[in-house]
């Protein structure tokens, strides 16, 4: 599914009314219709209920007064506020209110001394529609309108946000100071909006459904931004009856330090999980005793001093990339200064696809020598930085790093010229010329070791010979899926080692019926 920023949505209304000559009448009519049907099939049927719809002085509010007249001739007891004077009435929502009017419809004007009647009324009614702003609203709510989006969020009643919750920041997801109406649903006209889907505005859109109103798909065909969904499974590889061990990939982990063995058992049986067909795990000499015989080859590497990989390993870890299909690197890796010249010299060499990920991505201190490595080869490696590790590596704050994820991810990606998953809520992964956004996961994912399973997953389907950025797309994914799977059960209680008996689960059924 496509997702636009507000000044791609303008443009896109923009060239359907004026290239395409789409009367925007006609536009405002079909996403009425198509609001109240989606309200109809979330709630039920409405006739009888009460009805409150609080429209804005523009288009937004044309389609809140589209709606109410649909919802009177359906025997629905609609009361309107309007929130602006008729004469600064965008022209569609002058004619819609006109069309109301004739209908003998119910229109009160939001001003200071009106509130306290529409406090009273709010909290009699069964349903709030919220169609005070659109997709072109930015900065804070003030005034009178802050004081409505207050009665609104302190009323116990379901409220249907009108293309995007007033407050929110349709591109950003910004909302300042808290103030932005809180929805049960929203209802996005054409095309999913980015500020439905980033914190902290994803927080007050509930439900969020897509309608059609009529917009032609062609005038959105360059917007290379997507949300991930179901769909995603059609990008896995097959699994044909022929094929062995080999067919599915040998992966090639450096992983693992004294203090964090944990991380390279995580990443080598998520990869085994999640379909690759051999493991080899490379580890420090000191550890290798704390892996049970099992299905991971595991290698003892000279180490360093501080029970790290590190110069000393240089040779060994080299010798076993050759015939390696893919390589993880980074989980556990510790912070010896070592690795820094280790995992230069490993990328230096290796050609074939790989991820990078925790320790491996702190161990890149200057950037200069990473970006003469021909493009070719950069395209198929895959970095999975959190936050804190992507402000490391692009010497910025995490402030900034968290208030512009889809700008941080795309910028890493042309700067460094591999595919970027930028881990967090939501997961952002750029590549390709391309961005998902991804739609899996939930808050009990926050634990320490889900990052290194999804190093394996990834890893695994790049193993499998999967186009490395949709392998990191499809890894997300599926990845968050299998989150989403426990989570009923396992709650704020799950840990990563959790995934790895679900992993089979969701590669194997069909994903939107898990």
């Amino acid at each position: 599914m496509i997702v636009v920023t507000a000044k791609e949505m303008q443009n896109i209304d923009e060239k359907a009314i004026k290239e395409f000559k789409i009367p925007s009448l006609v536009l405002m009519e079909n996403a009425g219709v198509a609001a109240v049907k989606a309200i109809e099939e979330e709630f039920g049927d409405l006739s009888g209920k009460r009805v409150i719809i609080l429209a804005g002085s523009g288009n937004n509010g044309g389609d809140g007064l589209v709606i109410a007249r649909h919802l009177l001739n359906r025997d629905v007891n609609v009361k309107v506020y309007m929130f602006g004077e008729e004469g600064d009435l965008s022209e569609e929502c002058r004619h819609n209110l006109s069309i109301f009017n004739k209908l003998q419809g119910e229109v009160n004007l939001i001003t200071d001394t009106s509130l306290s009647k529409l406090r009273i009324n709010i909290t009699l009614t069964d349903i709030v529609i919220d169609a005070l702003v659109g997709t072109g609203f930015t900065g804070e709510p003030k005034g009178v309108l802050s004081e409505v989006i207050g009665l609104v969020n302190n009323c116990r009643n379901p409220v249907v946000a009108i293309d995007i919750p007033t407050g929110v920041d349709s591109t950003s997801g910004a909302v300042y100071n808290g103030s932005a109406i809180r929805a049960v649903l929203t209802i996005s006209f054409g095309f999913m909006k980015t500020g439905l889907l980033l914190y902290p505005g994803a927080d007050y859109c509930g439900k969020i459904r897509v309608v059609d109103i009529g917009l032609p798909k062609q005038l959105a065909e360059n917007i290379k931004r997507y949300i991930t969904d179901e769909k995603i499974k059609e990008l896995l590889p097959p699994r044909h009856a022929w094929a062995h061990k080999g067919t599915f990939g040998h992966c090639l982990v450096i992983a693992g330090s004294k203090s964090m063995p944990g991380a390279a058992y995580l990443t080598s049986y998520g990869l085994l999980r999640s379909g690759a067909g051999v493991v080899t795990l490379a580890v420090p000499t000191g550890i290798k005793e704390q892996f049970s015989p099992g299905e991971v080859i595991v290698v003892p590497v000279q180490e360093s001093e501080t029970g790290c990989l590190g110069l000393v390993s240089t040779d060994h870890i080299l010798e076993l990339c050759k015939g390696k299909t893919a390589l993880v690197i980074g989980p556990g890796l510790g912070r010896d200064p070592e690795l820094q010249q280790l995992i230069k010299t490993i990328l230096q060499n290796w050609q074939g696809p790989l991820v990078l990920d925790a320790d491996g991505l702190n161990s890149i201190t200057d950037l200069s020598w990473l970006t003469k490595i021909p493009t070719a080869i950069r395209r198929k490696w895959v970095f999975t930085p959190h936050p804190g590790e992507m402000a490391r590596l692009l010497n910025k704050n995490i402030d900034e790093i968290n208030k512009n994820r889809m700008e941080v991810a795309w910028s890493a990606h042309r700067q460094l010229g591999v595919n970027v998953v930028l881990k967090g809520a939501p997961t952002i992964t750029a590549g390709d010329n391309q961005i998902y956004i991804n739609s899996t996961g939930n808050p009990s994912m926050s634990t320490a070791g889900m990052g290194d399973v999804l190093s394996g997953v990834i890893g695994a389907l790049l193993c499998q010979g999967m186009n490395p950025f949709l392998a990191a797309v499809a890894g997300v994914y599926i990845h968050g899926k299998a989150g989403d799977y426990l989570n009923s059960e396992k709650g704020r209680g799950m840990i990563a080692s959790d995934l790895l008996s679900v992993l089979p689960v969701i590669f194997s059924a069909e994903i939107s019926k898990v």
